[in-house]
């Protein structure tokens, strides 16, 4: 089964000519449904380091690569890691072997990782084709006008979705009509939080909502629960 892996980046610069990647999440989803977190940050060449990437991604405040080291590995608990940049690609490809990428705007962050790999004739591990969270919110809703349409025979629903997610999509906006808000200030442009957000994105769309997927037997104790927090504790 081809693997999931919800994937950001932090870069020097918007154009991959010019720059690198200096922090790398991936949020792998085993096959059990667990996820996997992964944080690195690579020590990255600023000679040609665009000053307005490196603000959005606080990488004055935020990189933490002590001198004489190549990379680490973040951990949730304990210090950082400490990896040489043969052992972090290694874990980085493993991270990503046989997954489809899915990220906000993933063409960017496959551009970087590409010229990472390519650098140092490493293989790309994963899936060619990535996805798009904006796209797959935007689709989800344009879904969703059909079937309104059909059921109210009035094609302004379209246009209710046009007018909600404006042109070009504005990723954000469509997040927010598939029931996830986007990260929060002290979290947008960490590598951690984005891929964390295309994941819930992709959930929201993707995955049913348990009421509806739940068994007879799920069911009653839902409503078991429900009632016994109405009747504080007591049923």
């Amino acid at each position: 089964m081809t693997a999931i892996a919800f994937v950001d980046t932090e870069t020097t610069h918007l154009d991959p000519r010019h720059g690198d990647v200096w922090e790398i999440a991936v949020i792998r989803r085993r096959e059990d449904g667990v996820d996997c977190e992964y944080v690195w940050q690579i020590r990255p060449d600023l000679t040609t380091a665009d000053p307005e990437s490196l603000k959005i991604g606080r990488f004055e405040e935020r990189f933490a690569v002590p001198d004489g080291v190549d990379a680490i590995e973040i951990l949730k608990s304990g210090p950082p890691l400490k990896l040489t940049l043969p052992e972090m690609l290694f874990d980085l490809q493993d991270a990503l072997r046989d997954a489809v990428i899915v990220g906000s705007n993933p063409g960017f962050d496959v551009a970087f990782l590409t010229k990472l790999l390519h650098a140092h004739d490493r293989k790309l591990p994963w899936h060619y084709r990535p996805v798009d969270v904006a796209t797959l919110a935007v689709g989800a809703l344009y879904g969703r006008a059909r079937e309104w349409t059909r059921k109210d025979c009035d094609a302004a629903w379209y246009k209710k979705v046009a007018k909600a997610v404006g042109w070009p999509w504005k990723s954000y906006e469509a997040s927010r009509h598939v029931d996830v808000e986007p990260p929060a200030k002290d979290v947008a442009h960490t590598a951690l939080g984005d891929a964390r957000w295309a994941r819930d994105v992709w959930d929201s769309v993707t995955i049913p909502d348990a009421f509806y997927a739940a068994s007879d037997e799920q069911l009653a104790q839902m409503a078991g629960e429900a009632l016994s927090r109405t009747h504080g504790g007591q049923q």
